[in-house]
């Protein structure tokens, strides 16, 4: 078997040769160097396993690093000893197999070798999968924990499955498989499930390595995740390779997506998206009278279905959408015709109205809660001739377009009306209460209390959260004293009062939950506008015009967002008469001042609850910065609420889109 150890020292020569021209080093990484104190750090014994072969990263001591390359192949002469024992494993693993474990320690869910290096080295070769081995793990440093997170996550994983095999790049993903399978990180998964699990991605690797070899190169783990969300309904089901193949190329775009720096692509200009593409692409121009296609009429309208995840009576968000899609079917007199589906919250729903859009003919399909986007992006998938958006920001599914209001904009002006009645009735306080602690919602609040300080400067804000179990927000706000609160935006209220916006409520009795109907009196004062029939508007007209896939908006490796605020009519605030005229005079300068460009609430110095976020001189806030902020105002008296104290309903979009409780 001595030929066959020529052949792995080639293969080690060229390693050898390729890793010193890059500069870097040929040779086996060693824990030891890795790790200087690794032989003093606590350890904990996890018997004998079988891992995968591609996670041993190297040795342990520095005894063997030279006689390997750095992928584990043998780099001593073949009329040496060392070649002999070599060849003699081989001939054992081709023969009856090793017997014997191996011994290894991890760190960090990499394996180093302290005994049996030629036996990896033989296993590489022969490009055996797993290996039995004897491990030990190396307990990292909290700090060190701290910088690895992902790397923490894995440990609550393994305690639930024993499993090595599967990794990710980033915090969050193990959790949000175990949710994908109905599972959790707390709980020891069934042996069935976990062999169900094994075997599933050892097929996806399988598949996915060959096309990774071709150019794919994210991580198979981060890619299996991807496959589960838009497969999950059968995932597990037997699959051939070429058929795993075939599913991994159907979704490139999407793993192309999540290896991207800059996963997401903003339009934060409508303009920006009407004038993107050519000229010619346009109704009525040459291109559209042959390609019928392009042209929409009465005769041959655009279709647009809307999928509401509950019932237009049971909530003012769905309400409000509901106005915004009949806005849009008569704005185009017949050229755009609208359907909408109700009730669409479990996956089955939505698949069935799904495919009822589709034998209607829709060409596009709008769902209004981040909840469903991976039921629109499984369908995005299935229906490739169909658009698929879903309002939302910030989420990365580049089949699934989003779009959102920078709404944040009215809540700056409301929190200068709230400012001056917190002023005036000597308080100081305002009460708000927000819905979701989703991404774009942060930034809601902080501009609400950054404009209610300028003209109240010793004003508090007093949040609190709709979704939060068990809340009961309105009375505990009246009851402390005050009278000045922010509530939901939409006059659809579901509780059958005419609170609103920006509210001064006095003389109030006292009632059950948040039922304000005849028990309070009061007075709205402002009221930020979502206007999502305009909004509905612009991104139809770009289908109309033939503008949808222009190049600068359709990014090959980023999912495009759509987020527009007030210089594109999305966004507005609406004043109540019984404001004094300095004060809607106020308003409406700032208003036209954020819609030049000319000012942003952000702009200034940026003071959270834990210290200065921005100093006056420094780089304006980015888009994304403001869209993820996961800080409050130090004027507000709160906090963003960890996912475990919502209502059960608020959680699974919290888990898609939410914005992490604040360590800072």
């Amino acid at each position: 078997m001595i030929e066959e150890y020529a052949k792995a020292r080639k293969i080690a020569e060229k390693e050898y040769r390729e890793k010193t021209a890059a500069g870097e080093y040929p040779f086996l990484a060693a824990l030891d160097d890795v790790l200087p104190d690794c032989d003093i750090m606590p350890k904990k014994s996890l018997g004998v396993m079988e891992i995968p072969v591609e996670l041993i990263a190297g040795t342990k001591t520095r005894a063997r690093q030279n006689a390997f390359s750095a992928g584990f192949m043998p780099l001593m002469d073949p009329d040496t000893e060392f070649a002999y024992k070599w060849a003699s494993l081989y001939s054992t693993q081709i023969g009856e197999g090793f017997s014997d474990p191996i011994k290894v320690y991890e760190y960090l869910q990499r394996f180093y070798v302290y005994e049996g290096n030629k036996r990896v080295s033989v296993s590489r070769f022969l490009e055996m999968p797993v290996i039995s081995a004897e491990v030990t793990r190396v307990m990292p440093a909290r700090d060190v924990l701290a910088q690895n997170p992902e790397y923490a996550e894995f440990l609550s994983f393994f305690a639930v499955t024993g499993i090595y095999d599967i990794g990710f790049s980033r915090k969050g993903a193990f959790a949000e498989m175990a949710d994908l399978l109905g599972k959790d990180l707390r709980k020891r998964w069934n042996e069935d499930e976990i062999r169900s699990l094994k075997r599933t991605y050892w097929m996806f690797s399988q598949a996915y390595a060959d096309l990774r070899s071709k150019g794919a190169d994210l991580p198979a783990g981060d890619a299996f995740l991807i496959y589960l969300r838009i497969y999950i309904r059968d995932a597990f089901e037997y699959h051939s390779k070429k058929e795993i193949e075939r599913r991994i190329l159907k979704i490139q775009k999407e793993l192309m997506t999540e290896r991207s720096k800059e996963r997401v692509s903003l339009i934060e200009e409508a303009e920006d998206a009407l004038h993107a593409g050519s000229i010619i692409t346009r109704t009525g121009s040459t291109l559209s009278k042959v390609i019928p296609a392009l042209s929409y009429s009465p005769k041959h309208p655009l279709k647009a279905a809307f999928l509401y995840d509950n019932l237009i009576g049971e909530s003012s968000w769905t309400a409000d959408h509901e106005k915004g899609r009949k806005r849009l079917e008569k704005a185009y007199g017949g050229t755009v015709v609208t359907k909408c589906y109700e009730n669409c919250e479990s996956s089955a729903a939505f698949e069935a109205a799904v495919k009822g859009a589709a034998e209607w003919g829709a060409d596009v399909v709008f769902t209004i809660t981040p909840g469903q986007i991976d039921d629109a992006l499984r369908a995005a998938i299935a229906y490739e001739n169909i658009k698929f958006l879903n309002c939302s920001v910030n989420l990365h599914r580049q089949a699934v377009r989003t779009y959102y209001a920078k709404i944040y904009e009215a809540k700056f002006l409301a929190g200068v009306v709230a400012g001056i009645y917190s002023a005036a009735d000597g308080t100081h306080r305002i009460g708000y209460c927000s819905d979701l602690p989703i991404y774009g919602t942060v930034a809601g609040i902080n501009a609400f209390a950054i404009g209610a300080a300028m003209t109240d400067p010793s004003v508090r804000i007093h949040l609190d959260w709709m979704s939060k179990a068990d809340n009961n927000w309105w009375w505990d706000t009246l009851n402390s004293g005050i009278h000045v609160m922010s509530y939901i935006d939409s006059k659809y209220n579901a509780d059958g009062s005419d609170a609103h916006g920006l509210c001064y409520v006095e003389k109030c009795e006292p009632g059950k939950g948040n039922d304000l109907s005849g028990t309070c009196r009061i007075t709205n004062l402002a009221t930020p506008i979502w206007k999502w029939g305009k909004l509905y508007e612009i991104i139809v007209k770009t289908i109309l015009e033939g503008n949808y896939n222009a190049r600068q908006v359709d990014k090959k490796d980023r999912a495009t967002n759509y987020w527009w605020g007030m210089i594109s009519g999305v966004v507005d605030i609406e004043l109540s008469d019984v404001l004094s005229s300095y004060t809607r005079q106020l308003v409406n300068t700032l208003r036209e001042d954020i819609i030049n460009g000319t000012f942003n609430p952000f702009d200034g110095e940026l003071r959270s609850q834990e210290g200065l976020i921005r100093k006056e001189e420094d780089p304006f806030l980015t888009s994304l910065e403001i869209i993820q902020m996961d800080w409050l105002c130090e004027n507000i008296v709160g906090e963003i609420p960890a996912i475990g104290t919502l209502k059960e309903e608020a959680k699974t979009t919290v888990k898609i889109s939410g914005v992490e409780k604040s360590k800072s």
